[in-house]
């Protein structure tokens, strides 16, 4: 038998906002709460892994002809908004 399949990374994550906002409540019993707490753990690890599995897939992409990885910042930079480059080039 095959080992269950994460959900995708969006549904995993607005689960765990919810299993969170349920924690954060005043009205569950210690079983209940406890129940909530692994399902919380078990969507972070899912969340993870999904994290995890893109970080390498943009690692992969991102190597250069030479087979070294060719390290680029995608978005803006503290520095580049202090000196108004925001280029990143």
């Amino acid at each position: 038998m095959a080992p269950p399949k994460d959900p995708p990374f969006e549904k995993a994550l607005a689960d765990l906002e919810g299993v969170i906002e349920h924690l954060e409540s005043d009205e569950l019993t210690l079983d209940s709460a406890l129940g909530h707490f692994e399902k919380g753990i078990s969507l972070m690890r899912a969340c993870e892994n999904h994290l995890k599995n893109a970080e390498g897939k943009l690692k992969e992409l991102l190597r250069g002809q030479d087979g070294e990885l060719v390290e680029k910042i995608l978005g803006n930079t503290a520095d580049g908004l202090l000196t108004g480059d925001t280029s990143n080039e």
